[in-house]
């Protein structure tokens, strides 16, 4: 064999050497790709597996919270003695919906939901229905503490066009010069304000036949009502009905035009015993009134055609009031008008009437009536204060004041009074701490069981 064939032969040697190389590294390669793309798919398959797993294990974790939470609501509605909603979603599927819902393991409580949500389960309920509005007589407020509630709460208001404290309004035309400004920033900083209405507010009607004092005030006074930030007015008391049934209708209307809502009278039984709510911060707070004040009882009861008011001489009706606004709301107000004129003493009957509207389930019991202040009593835990006395009615000296309520989601955490002084047809704030102290003594002594500290804080003694 020649060079040039043993060249040719080794070049192809090499060339089949190569080829061998290369379909070898060929092989190599494409049984690493394979290795890779069979592990790349187990590891999709297995991601697809945890995700899935996950998902069932996430999907588990809703199911047991909202069973967790319609069995809580369910309990809750039975509780309280509600009818079930007639809603296209459940209330936990509405909950998940409006509000972000962590994992629920064992127990779902009032506190819980108020924490993840910012509301309690009242209005909760009431948002899942859909019936949280004006004309559902529920009102929302800003308050100006997180968690908390603050009401302030005056006496008996008066408003009468001849004498009294409008005569003396008329010759400053300022509301600053009449109620101190002090107060006036209280009662407007208030997340709600609410005042005796003791009065109607009309052009038509004429005074009772009999009847001695009569308070009629002229439908441009509102505006002082707003001045002086009121929230939410009691039209349960002796003078309201003073010019007939045409003015106390009047009265109603105004309030309503005027975005303030009353109770304890009305057009009609319906309005007298309608319970009136506001939420604040996520807390329900309901308000009730009636009157048990006159001897002649010149003021109708309001029947299911004419208007009135409702009256407690007989407190069956009003007890039932109590019982199921108090179901319907985190804490609850109840106004009663009462008690001996001008007395600053308290009566048994009183102390017994009290007792029951705590019992049907008033949080507090808050009274009118007498003019002056009487003294004050907590039972098993609940205060009863049974009168706030004048706080801007006439030209008589006497001690009044602001009652100031921070509530929270477990109930009261503290009431307050606030110092004042009724002179002269205006009502001051008293500035001094010894005219404050001498103010605080004066209302313990009146009082069954309270001691009020320098700040004017008020608790059990």
């Amino acid at each position: 064999m020649d060079e040039r064939s043993r060249r040719r032969k080794r070049k192809r040697k090499q060339i089949l050497k190569r080829r061998i190389q290369l379909a070898t590294l060929f092989i190599f390669i494409g049984f690493i790709l394979c290795i890779g793309l069979t592990l790349h798919v187990r590891k999709q398959q297995e991601a697809k597996r945890v995700a899935a797993e996950a998902k069932e294990l996430e999907q588990k974790r809703i199911n047991h919270t909202k069973q967790l939470l319609d069995d809580y609501y369910s309990d809750f509605l039975t509780a309280n003695e509600l009818a079930v909603p007639n809603a296209s979603n459940s209330f936990s599927d509405w909950l998940y919906e409006n509000y972000s819902i962590e994992f629920i393991e064992e127990t779902v409580t009032n506190e819980l939901l108020y924490q993840i949500t910012g509301e309690s389960t009242h209005v909760l309920s009431d948002r899942y229905q859909g019936i949280v509005s004006e004309e559902n007589h529920i009102y929302e407020r800003k308050g100006k503490v997180k968690g908390e509630a603050e009401i302030t709460i005056g006496g008996d208001l008066c408003f009468a066009e001849d004498g009294f404290v409008l005569d003396y309004y008329d010759t400053v035309n300022d509301l600053k010069k009449c109620i101190s400004p002090t107060l006036l920033k209280i009662m407007n900083d208030s997340d709600i304000f609410y005042i005796n209405h003791e009065y109607c507010m009309s052009d038509r009607g004429t005074p009772l036949h009999g009847k001695y004092y009569t308070f009629r005030a002229k439908p441009e006074r509102m505006e002082l009502l707003k001045e002086m930030g009121t929230d939410i007015v009691a039209l349960a008391n002796n003078h309201v009905y003073d010019y007939g049934k045409d003015a106390l209708i009047d009265t109603t209307d105004l309030l309503t035009q005027n975005h303030i809502p009353y109770v304890g009278g009305g057009k009609n039984i319906e309005e007298a015993k309608q319970p009136i709510y506001f939420i604040v911060n996520g807390i329900k707070i309901g308000f009730v009134g009636a009157s048990n004040a006159e001897k002649l009882r010149y003021t109708p009861q309001a029947t299911e055609d004419s208007p009135g008011i409702l009256r407690a001489y007989d407190t069956t009706e009003y007890n039932q009031v109590i019982k199921d606004a108090s179901k319907n709301c985190d804490y609850l107000i109840a106004y009663i008008h009462w008690g001996t004129e001008d007395s600053n003493y308290l009566n048994a009957l009183q102390q017994s009437m009290g007792r029951e509207f705590l019992n049907s389930g008033a949080d507090i019991v808050v009274g009118g009536h007498p003019h002056v202040l009487q003294g004050m009593e907590y039972v098993d835990g609940k205060p009863i204060v049974y009168s706030l006395g004048d706080f801007w009615f006439n030209s008589e000296t006497k001690y009044t004041g602001l009652l100031q309520l921070q509530v929270t989601l477990d109930g009261l955490k503290q009431m307050s009074f606030v110092p004042c002084l009724q002179t002269n047809l205006t009502t001051q704030y008293l500035d001094t701490v010894e005219k404050q102290e001498k103010l605080y003594d004066f209302l313990e002594k009146l009082s069954i069981n309270i001691e009020i500290d320098s700040n004017g804080i008020i608790k059990a003694r």
